[in-house]
């Protein structure tokens, strides 16, 4: 028995310090306490990717060798057969999941920011983990970012919405998880954090950019201590000849751009063609198409980081170079449109290398540049293409920056990057690939100052907890004690129903014309009633604001639930509280 009453106080203690922790957490500087989940939830993350890269090597390893990418060691009928398998059995296994379970990648994670307030659900993630180990280790044309953004968002934000953590600290939770899937799979903690900033939070700051970092380094330290601190790509000292080839540079700029914007609309055309076809036969035809072109040409398949290596020391011929262009642009498109499992970001790095290995080749052959220069351009070429398909431009640049350790390509980079940004801009709008699939399943993933404003506040931060809760009869001396405390609202209970919310002006102003009444019916009382709904404690400003328009009403009841009973009310938050906090 003594046991048991420790038990209960220290669970009761618990639930104490969890409830002002989640209070605390739902104001928009909550600096301290978001940088602490930060930190936990990079942990995590990091640990699941960690799992999931041994699980591909370990798989990998069994038919291509010890740290082997190349898919050029098997028989072309294996590379044909290879990923037709796969294809069918990724096809089979998403025919049989739950529909709401096929939701995938990144476009699944920006869905559930945009539309479910930064919630996950447990069988999507499990789904993409096993989808994606499979599409990577048959060798389909597709990366390991996607997969892995999902997976480490999930880690990240599933425990926290177990512990009923507020929305608006999901959010940047989420930008988390982000931020150390990508640094924890890539070794490049500030790319990842960019990636977060610039495609999942539209911008930078101080409150989501700290723990956003902590958690980037924290997934970076896991990951090094248990695969090292090796760069993706062997890069020789390499940097710009001199300014004459700025232009060059310039074109290639605008060549990345339009590949960028072909990318992008054959990803869509992709995804709205095919998808009223039986997943089965998806998986089957995605397979056929990467195993036919891997057939002929193997540098297509899986990653490609042994590809990206051969074309940054000039090992592959012209021809080559354009045939990967062509065919890894149509693989991947292909492949991630029909719905495999897997990251877009991977194949636009090989697109852009073997594009700027191309323009470096054609300009060393007519004498513009040095052929050693062949390798900078293959470099440039993959930062535009990031750049160009994520509409991210620090993104890409320092991704390059981080995957090759090459300092060098920081001035021209700058170049090519903008103008395949803008380029590809210009060419298909501002949407970003993975915008681009959200909107073609008709939803969207606005970037709408005043929304992202009041994303990142939580309800609890601006609600009046100024209020007393009373029956709908009270005595005058009753009364008359209560506010003594100058309370600003009156809650007075109305069986079953929501309780009639008073300002406690008017009843002051009513007890003072009424001197002769000992007691008081609330619910008699000359004084205005706020028609009001209820919105949860976890729930965002924007989420309060939809919730005022929805239902018409001058005030929000900020509620705890269990289930379907309400089981406290912690404040009142009224429409002009919404209003003042982001006029001012």
């Amino acid at each position: 028995m003594q046991d048991s009453s420790h038990f209960r106080f220290i669970f009761k203690l618990f639930a104490s310090w969890l409830e002002r922790f989640q209070l605390r957490l739902a104001r928009a500087d909550a600096l301290l306490a978001l940088s602490l989940l930060g930190l936990i939830s990079g942990l995590v993350a990091g640990l699941v990717i960690i799992v999931f890269r041994l699980a591909l090597e370990w798989t990998q390893a069994l038919y291509l060798g010890e740290g082997s990418d190349g898919f050029g060691a098997l028989a072309p009928i294996w590379r044909f057969l290879l990923p037709v398998g796969g294809g069918l059995l990724i096809g089979l296994m998403m025919q049989y999941a739950r529909q709401e379970w096929r939701s995938v990648g990144v476009s699944h994670v920006m869905e559930r920011l945009q539309y479910h307030q930064g919630r996950f659900p447990l069988p999507n993630a499990v789904l993409q983990f096993f989808g994606a180990w499979l599409a990577l280790a048959s060798g389909h044309s597709v990366g390991k970012e996607g997969p892995v953004v999902h997976l480490g968002v999930a880690a990240s934000n599933i425990p926290a919405q177990r512990l009923g953590l507020p929305n608006n600290s999901l959010r940047v939770l989420a930008a988390c998880g982000t931020a150390a899937a990508i640094a924890a799979i890539f070794n490049t903690p500030l790319a990842g954090v960019a990636f977060a900033m610039e495609v999942l939070m539209f911008g930078y700051t101080v409150a989501a950019f700290a723990p956003v970092l902590l958690a980037a380094v924290s997934a970076t330290v896991l990951t090094q201590l248990v695969f090292g601190n090796e760069l993706a790509f062997v890069v020789p000292s390499l940097s710009l000849g001199n300014l004459s080839e700025l232009p060059l540079v310039l074109v290639l700029g605008i060549l990345i751009g339009i590949l960028a914007a072909t990318f992008i609309r054959l990803l869509r055309s992709s995804f709205l063609h095919t998808r009223a076809w039986p997943w089965w036969l998806r998986g089957l035809v995605a397979g056929l198409v990467v195993g036919t072109a891997g057939y002929f040409v193997p540098e297509i398949m899986g990653l490609g980081y042994d590809t990206v290596n051969r074309l940054i020391l000039g090992e592959l011929a012209l021809w080559l170079m354009l045939a990967i262009v062509v065919l890894k642009l149509l693989a991947s498109t292909v492949t991630v449109g029909m719905g495999i499992p897997g990251g877009l970001i991977g194949p636009a790095l090989v697109v852009g290398a073997a594009c700027g290995g191309s323009v470096g080749y054609v300009a060393s052959y007519l004498g513009w540049v040095e052929a050693s220069s062949i390798g900078f351009y293959v470099l440039l070429g993959m930062g535009a293409m990031m750049a160009g398909t994520l509409q991210a431009p620090l993104a890409g640049l320092i991704a390059i920056l981080e995957l090759t350790g090459n300092p060098g390509t920081i001035f021209p980079g700058m170049l090519a990057v903008i103008t395949a940004t803008l380029v590809s801009a210009w060419l298909h709008g501002q949407e970003s690939m993975f915008q681009a699939m959200l909107m073609a399943t008709g939803r969207d993933y606005r970037n709408d100052p005043l929304v992202q404003s009041l994303r990142r506040v939580g309800v609890a931060a601006v609600m009046d907890k100024a209020l007393l809760h009373l029956p709908p009869r009270v005595s005058r001396r009753e009364l008359e004690d209560l506010l003594m405390d100058s309370p600003r609202w009156i809650l007075v209970e109305a069986g079953e129903a929501l309780p009639q919310l008073l300002a406690a002006m008017d009843v002051a102003i009513a007890l003072k014309e009424q001197p002769e009444l000992d007691e008081l019916d609330l619910n008699e009382l000359p004084a205005k009633r706020l028609e009001v709904a209820t919105v949860d404690l976890q729930a965002t400003l924007q989420d309060a604001r939809e919730c005022l328009q929805d239902y018409h009403v001058e005030a929000l009841l900020v509620v705890r639930r269990q289930g379907e009973v309400l089981s406290r009310i912690y404040g009142v938050l009224t429409a002009s509280a919404v209003e003042n906090s982001y006029h001012y």
